[in-house]
């Protein structure tokens, strides 16, 4: 496990720069074993030390990029893959290790549908951004949602998204499709006031 500072979800990307020991031996043991690790929110405290309060859903990562540096600590980039429920921290020696299940999620054809409008109002959003000087990259609305389910393209929705770390935790929290989208348009309309002040 990987407790920080962020918030991980499926289908994102995360780049980390390994520089603790016990981090750089779980990286070096996931690499060797070809093994997933988990990333998980610090609630409280700091990254560095211990002491911490931990986030009880975090996000199973896959690393796709690994450099390793000449003084032994590490550049890595990790994709999330799927969500976990952490059941239960045992010892951080040599480093964080936690008893997880996978959460499973079913989705439906009406929140497929809801989450494509969702999309559609947030690619609205961010052109207004850019018409107001943000540098918000446009997005493809028909490459983010070609060829998915409704489960996986929330996520993707999400990972677009601009928020904060406790409101990218509810999103993983969340425990359906409906319930993510839910969020994430409560986010999008927060958003879209602060636009319509300025």
């Amino acid at each position: 496990m990987f407790p920080l500072g962020t918030v991980l979800l499926p289908g994102g990307i995360l780049p980390l720069h390994v520089f603790e020991d016990r981090y750089r031996e779980l990286t070096e043991y996931c690499i060797r074993n070809e093994a997933q690790f988990g990333v998980v929110l610090i609630e409280r405290g700091h990254e560095v030390g211990g002491g911490d309060v931990r986030a009880a859903v975090g996000c199973l990562t896959e690393i796709i990029q690994h450099e390793r540096l000449s003084d032994g600590r590490s550049n890595l980039v990790v994709l999330g893959t799927s969500r976990i429920n952490i059941k239960e921290w045992k010892s951080d020696d040599p480093y964080p290790m936690a008893l997880v299940t996978e959460i499973a999620e079913a989705s439906s054809e009406d929140s497929l549908v809801r989450a494509q409008g969702v999309l559609r109002r947030l690619c609205k959003f961010v052109e207004g951004a850019q018409g107001q000087g943000y540098k918000t990259p446009l997005i493809d609305e028909e490459a983010v949602a070609v060829g998915i389910e409704a489960t996986e393209l929330t996520f993707r929705i999400a990972n677009l998204t601009p928020s904060g770390p406790f409101d990218r935790q509810r999103v993983l929290t969340a425990s359906s499709c409906e319930e993510r989208l839910d969020i994430i348009e409560e986010q999008l309309q927060g958003l879209e006031e602060i636009l319509a002040t300025e």
